[in-house]
């Protein structure tokens, strides 16, 4: 009887392991993990060069509108630099 009950439990232990392993492989596991991580990394790069080009552009702006003016793209991916009066664009090589 106790023969079988360490039989019983030692096929059950396998059975567990077996059924678990799949949690317990290696480095693999993290594989969607770093992907996601380095998009990430990608996007926060990305930004931070769209605000230093906002910046640059708000400076264009400041500079040959006054201190009033605002730096917005347009859909044709040129500056337009406003003021309370009026639209004005402005060239900007990038």
């Amino acid at each position: 009887m106790n023969t079988l009950k360490t039989t019983i439990g030692s096929i059950a232990f396998i059975l567990v392991l077996g059924v678990l392993g799949g949690c317990l492989d290696g480095p693999e596991d993290h594989q969607g993990d770093w992907a996601q991580s380095d998009n990430l990394k990608a996007l926060q790069d990305s930004e931070a060069g769209t605000a230093r080009r906002q910046a640059a552009a708000q400076a264009l702006c400041n500079e040959a509108r006054g201190p009033n003016s605002e730096a917005r793209w347009l859909s044709d991916g040129s500056l337009a630099c406003t003021s309370r009066r009026a639209v004005v664009k402005a060239q900007v090589q990038l």
